[in-house]
C-alpha cells in the first residue's frame, strides 16, 4: 500500500488532470492524449442489449489501477461495433465511459455516419463528458477534397470538445484536407489509417507539436513514432496497457530495440486472443474480458462469435500473458 504522503501527491496529480481534461484546451488535450490509446470493445448482453455497466466497469478496471499515465480510453471506435449503435446507445456508452474513467483519463467518443448522424453523435458525446470525439470520415466516401472538408468542418464546429479526424481511404487529397482542417480550433489531431509516414510528413511544422499524428496499431507504430506520431491505437492496451504505454514512449524516443523487444514478448503473445481464428478481431477480445472477470458478450451480427471449443484457448492465453495480476488498485 503507497504511503499517506504518496496518496495525497497522487491525488493531486488526478485532480489537476481532471481539471485539465475539463477546460477543452486544444494545446493541453494535445499532452493529454500523447502516449497509448486503449480501444475498448462495446459489451453487449445476450440479446445484444448494450450493456452499459460492464463497459463503466470495465474502465473502471484501468482508471482504479496505476496505469493511466500517458493512456487514452477511446470508446465506439471500429472495435466498439460503432456503427452497430443506434444514437441513443451510442450516448450511453459515452456517458459509460466518462463514469468509469472518473477524470483519470481522457476519453474520445466515436462519431460518425451520415452527415446528420455524425453531428448528432458528436453532441452525444459533448453532453457525456467526453473529451474528445474519433470522426470517422463519410461512410458514403466522398469524391472531392471540398466534400470531405466541409463534412469534418461542420461537425468539429457543432461541439467544443476535442475533434480527432479519421480520414480513411487513399485520396491524395487528404494531407490538404486535414492541413486546413487543423486549423479549425478544437482539431487536435488525426489518426492515421495509411500504414505509412507520408501523410504526416506532409504536415509539416504542425508535427508534433501543434498536431497529434496518431498511429493505427502497433505495426504503424513502429514507423511512425521516430517519425513524429506521439500516439498509437491499440486493441489489446486493455489487457497490457504499461507495456502499450512503454512500447509508445519508446517509439518517442526511437528506441527501436526496445519497441520490439516489448512486441515480442509482452504485446504479440496476447494480441494472439484476436488472431486464433479469422473473424476473431473482436470476439476474441471479448471472451478475453470474460475469461478475465469483465464484460464481453458477443458481438452484433454479421460479425463472428468464437467457437465454443475456441473458448478455452482464447482464455489461456488471456490469464498467461495479460498484466491482470500486476496492476495496482487504488481504489478504496
Amino acid at each position: 500500500m503507497a504511503a499517506a504522503g504518496s496518496l495525497v501527491a497522487s491525488r493531486g496529480l488526478l485532480a489537476n488532470k481532471k481539471s485539465q481534461y475539463a477546460s477543452h484546451d486544444p494545446k493541453d488535450l494535445i499532452r493529454a492524449m500523447q502516449g497509448a490509446h486503449n480501444y475498448q470493445t462495446t459489451p453487449f448482453r445476450p440479446n445484444y442489449d448494450l450493456d452499459a455497466d460492464g463497459l463503466r466497469k470495465n474502465i473502471a478496471y484501468h482508471a482504479d489501477s496505476d496505469a493511466t499515465e500517458n493512456a487514452t480510453i477511446v470508446v465506439g471506435a471500429g472495435l466498439g461495433e460503432f456503427f452497430t449503435l443506434d444514437p441513443d446507445e451510442q450516448k450511453a456508452m459515452a456517458q459509460a465511459a466518462v463514469a468509469g474513467a472518473k477524470g483519470r483519463m481522457p476519453v474520445v467518443v466515436g462519431a460518425g455516419g451520415g452527415y446528420k448522424l455524425a453531428l448528432q453523435t458528436a453532441r452525444n458525446a459533448q453532453e457525456a463528458g467526453a473529451q474528445a470525439i474519433l470522426l470517422f470520415s463519410p461512410a458514403y466516401g466522398s469524391e472531392s477534397a471540398d466534400g470531405a472538408y466541409e463534412y469534418f468542418r461542420d461537425v468539429a464546429r457543432s461541439v467544443r470538445i476535442g475533434v480527432i479526424l479519421y480520414p480513411r481511404g487513399k485520396e491524395a487529397y487528404w494531407p490538404d484536407v486535414i492541413r486546413r482542417l487543423a486549423e479549425l480550433p478544437n482539431v487536435i489531431g488525426f489518426k492515421d489509417a495509411s500504414g505509412g509516414v507520408e501523410v504526416g510528413k506532409a504536415l509539416g511544422s504542425l508535427i508534433p507539436d501543434r498536431f497529434l499524428w496518431i498511429a493505427e496499431g502497433e505495426t504503424h507504430a513502429v514507423q511512425a513514432l521516430p517519425a513524429g506520431a506521439r500516439a498509437y491505437t491499440t486493441a489489446v492496451a486493455t489487457f497490457v496497457p504499461r507495456a502499450c504505454s512503454e512500447f509508445c514512449k519508446h517509439g518517442v524516443a526511437g528506441k527501436l530495440a526496445a519497441m520490439n523487444e516489448l512486441l515480442t514478448n509482452r504485446i504479440e503473445p496476447v494480441a494472439k486472443v484476436r488472431g486464433h481464428k479469422p473473424g476473431y478481431g473482436i470476439s476474441g477480445i471479448k471472451v478475453a474480458l470474460e475469461a478475465l472477470g469483465r464484460a464481453g458478450g458477443p458481438v452484433r451480427p454479421p460479425g463472428t462469435q468464437v467457437l465454443k471449443e475456441d473458448r478455452p484457448k482464447i482464455a489461456e492465453i488471456a490469464r498467461k500473458y495479460s498484466e491482470e495480476q500486476k496492476l495496482v488498485s487504488r481504489k478504496a
